[in-house]
Protein backbone atom coordinates (compact mmCIF):
# COMPACT_ATOMS: atom_id res chain seq x y z
CA UNK A 1 0.00 0.00 0.00
CA UNK A 2 2.92 2.58 0.90
CA UNK A 3 4.29 1.84 -2.66
CA UNK A 4 1.32 2.05 -4.37
CA UNK A 5 1.02 5.77 -2.28
CA UNK A 6 4.53 6.53 -3.41
CA UNK A 7 4.03 5.52 -7.34
CA UNK A 8 0.61 7.79 -7.00
CA UNK A 9 1.97 11.07 -5.63
CA UNK A 10 5.45 10.32 -8.41
CA UNK A 11 2.60 10.16 -11.31
CA UNK A 12 0.36 12.85 -10.02
CA UNK A 13 3.65 15.29 -9.47
CA UNK A 14 5.07 14.77 -12.83
CA UNK A 15 1.98 15.36 -14.98
CA UNK A 16 1.59 18.50 -13.04
CA UNK A 17 5.05 19.67 -13.46
CA UNK A 18 4.61 18.79 -17.00
CA UNK A 19 1.63 21.19 -17.49
CA UNK A 20 3.46 23.95 -15.43
CA UNK A 21 5.90 26.75 -16.78
CA UNK A 22 5.55 25.26 -20.36
CA UNK A 23 6.38 28.95 -22.20
CA UNK A 24 7.69 31.90 -20.28
CA UNK A 25 6.52 35.51 -21.24
CA UNK A 26 8.57 38.77 -20.69
CA UNK A 27 7.36 42.06 -21.33
CA UNK A 28 9.66 44.87 -21.61
CA UNK A 29 9.72 48.32 -21.74
CA UNK A 30 11.22 51.96 -21.13
CA UNK A 31 10.75 55.20 -20.01
CA UNK A 32 12.47 58.49 -21.10
CA UNK A 33 11.82 61.56 -20.64
CA UNK A 34 13.46 62.95 -23.86
CA UNK A 35 10.68 62.73 -26.42
CA UNK A 36 7.51 64.71 -27.54
CA UNK A 37 4.49 64.21 -29.21
CA UNK A 38 3.18 65.14 -32.20
CA UNK A 39 0.71 67.53 -32.16
CA UNK A 40 -2.44 66.63 -33.71
CA UNK A 41 -2.65 69.54 -36.19
CA UNK A 42 0.79 67.77 -37.34
CA UNK A 43 -0.66 64.76 -37.99
CA UNK A 44 -2.17 63.63 -41.66
CA UNK A 45 -1.95 67.27 -43.04
CA UNK A 46 -1.96 69.00 -46.23
CA UNK A 47 0.61 71.54 -47.72
CA UNK A 48 -1.16 73.40 -50.80
CA UNK A 49 1.46 74.27 -53.38
CA UNK A 50 -0.94 76.34 -54.68
CA UNK A 51 -1.64 76.55 -59.02
CA UNK A 52 1.24 77.48 -61.54
CA UNK A 53 1.55 78.29 -65.31
CA UNK A 54 3.25 75.48 -66.90
CA UNK A 55 5.60 78.45 -68.37
CA UNK A 56 6.64 78.79 -65.08
CA UNK A 57 8.85 76.10 -65.17
CA UNK A 58 10.82 77.20 -68.12
CA UNK A 59 13.95 74.62 -67.63
CA UNK A 60 14.46 71.59 -65.13
CA UNK A 61 15.44 72.89 -61.79
CA UNK A 62 12.95 75.95 -62.06
CA UNK A 63 10.77 76.06 -58.90
CA UNK A 64 7.44 77.33 -57.53
CA UNK A 65 7.64 79.46 -54.65
CA UNK A 66 8.25 78.03 -51.31
CA UNK A 67 5.34 77.54 -49.25
CA UNK A 68 6.13 76.92 -45.15
CA UNK A 69 4.73 74.51 -43.17
CA UNK A 70 5.93 72.73 -39.80
CA UNK A 71 5.49 70.32 -37.89
CA UNK A 72 4.30 70.74 -33.72
CA UNK A 73 5.58 68.95 -31.38
CA UNK A 74 4.31 69.09 -27.75
CA UNK A 75 4.37 67.45 -24.46
CA UNK A 76 8.26 67.47 -24.30
CA UNK A 77 10.09 66.21 -21.32
CA UNK A 78 12.37 67.51 -19.09
CA UNK A 79 15.47 65.74 -20.63
CA UNK A 80 14.27 66.59 -25.00
CA UNK A 81 17.27 68.34 -26.31
CA UNK A 82 16.92 67.41 -29.68
CA UNK A 83 15.52 65.19 -32.27
CA UNK A 84 16.27 63.90 -36.35
CA UNK A 85 13.40 64.15 -38.40
CA UNK A 86 13.56 61.75 -41.41
CA UNK A 87 11.19 62.25 -44.51
CA UNK A 88 10.60 59.22 -46.33
CA UNK A 89 8.68 58.71 -49.26
CA UNK A 90 8.95 58.00 -53.38
CA UNK A 91 11.30 59.62 -55.13
CA UNK A 92 11.71 61.01 -58.86
CA UNK A 93 13.41 58.76 -60.84
CA UNK A 94 15.41 61.83 -62.16
CA UNK A 95 16.03 63.56 -59.15
CA UNK A 96 16.21 61.50 -55.88
CA UNK A 97 16.30 64.88 -54.05
CA UNK A 98 12.43 65.57 -55.41
CA UNK A 99 9.33 63.05 -53.93
CA UNK A 100 7.56 61.95 -56.96
CA UNK A 101 4.49 63.00 -58.06
CA UNK A 102 2.43 60.55 -57.29
CA UNK A 103 -1.62 61.36 -59.13
CA UNK A 104 -2.66 58.49 -60.80
CA UNK A 105 -4.89 60.25 -63.46
CA UNK A 106 -4.84 63.34 -65.12
CA UNK A 107 -0.46 64.08 -63.66
CA UNK A 108 1.27 66.62 -64.79
CA UNK A 109 4.54 65.28 -65.86
CA UNK A 110 8.61 66.35 -65.44
CA UNK A 111 7.84 67.87 -61.76
CA UNK A 112 8.49 66.34 -58.91
CA UNK A 113 7.78 67.85 -54.79
CA UNK A 114 10.60 69.30 -53.04
CA UNK A 115 11.13 69.91 -48.91
CA UNK A 116 13.14 72.40 -47.78
CA UNK A 117 14.61 73.37 -43.95
CA UNK A 118 13.72 76.23 -42.17
CA UNK A 119 17.32 77.43 -43.49
CA UNK A 120 15.82 76.69 -46.73
CA UNK A 121 18.25 73.72 -47.64
CA UNK A 122 16.71 70.81 -49.12
CA UNK A 123 16.05 67.85 -47.54
CA UNK A 124 16.85 64.86 -48.31
CA UNK A 125 14.09 62.29 -48.61
CA UNK A 126 15.02 58.41 -47.17
CA UNK A 127 18.47 59.32 -45.05
CA UNK A 128 19.81 56.80 -42.99
CA UNK A 129 19.99 57.95 -38.84
CA UNK A 130 23.66 58.70 -39.22
CA UNK A 131 22.89 60.82 -42.07
CA UNK A 132 20.18 63.05 -40.56
CA UNK A 133 21.11 66.34 -38.74
CA UNK A 134 19.32 67.05 -35.22
CA UNK A 135 17.09 70.06 -34.57
CA UNK A 136 17.36 71.46 -30.98
CA UNK A 137 14.50 71.30 -29.05
CA UNK A 138 13.49 73.32 -25.89
CA UNK A 139 12.55 70.90 -22.63
CA UNK A 140 8.83 70.78 -21.14
CA UNK A 141 7.82 73.43 -24.13
CA UNK A 142 5.52 73.32 -27.19
CA UNK A 143 8.64 73.52 -30.54
CA UNK A 144 7.46 74.55 -34.02
CA UNK A 145 9.72 72.88 -36.71
CA UNK A 146 9.68 74.81 -39.98
CA UNK A 147 9.95 73.32 -43.31
CA UNK A 148 9.35 74.55 -46.82
CA UNK A 149 7.77 72.65 -50.23
CA UNK A 150 7.68 73.58 -53.78
CA UNK A 151 7.11 71.64 -57.02
CA UNK A 152 10.53 71.93 -59.13
CA UNK A 153 10.48 70.85 -62.90
CA UNK A 154 12.92 67.18 -63.90
CA UNK A 155 12.36 67.69 -67.22
CA UNK A 156 12.82 71.67 -69.92
CA UNK A 157 9.19 70.62 -70.54
CA UNK A 158 6.48 70.16 -67.99
CA UNK A 159 3.28 69.17 -68.94
CA UNK A 160 0.19 70.39 -67.55
CA UNK A 161 -1.94 68.21 -64.50
CA UNK A 162 -2.11 67.57 -61.06
CA UNK A 163 0.39 67.61 -58.59
CA UNK A 164 0.18 65.44 -55.38
CA UNK A 165 2.87 63.84 -53.66
CA UNK A 166 2.71 61.44 -50.22
CA UNK A 167 5.69 61.87 -47.64
CA UNK A 168 6.09 60.35 -44.24
CA UNK A 169 8.33 61.45 -41.23
CA UNK A 170 9.68 59.83 -38.27
CA UNK A 171 11.48 61.31 -35.08
CA UNK A 172 14.42 59.95 -33.55
CA UNK A 173 14.78 61.94 -30.05
CA UNK A 174 18.42 62.23 -28.95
Amino acid sequence: MKHLLLLLSIALYSSFSAEAADSVITVKGQLKDNMCTVSMGSQDFYVDLNTYATNTFRSAGSASEMVPFSITLENCGSAASGVKINITGTTDSTNSTLLKNSVSTGMATGIGVQILSATRNVVQPNQSSNSLSSTNLVANQTNVISYYARMVSTTNAVIAGKVSSTANFTLQFN
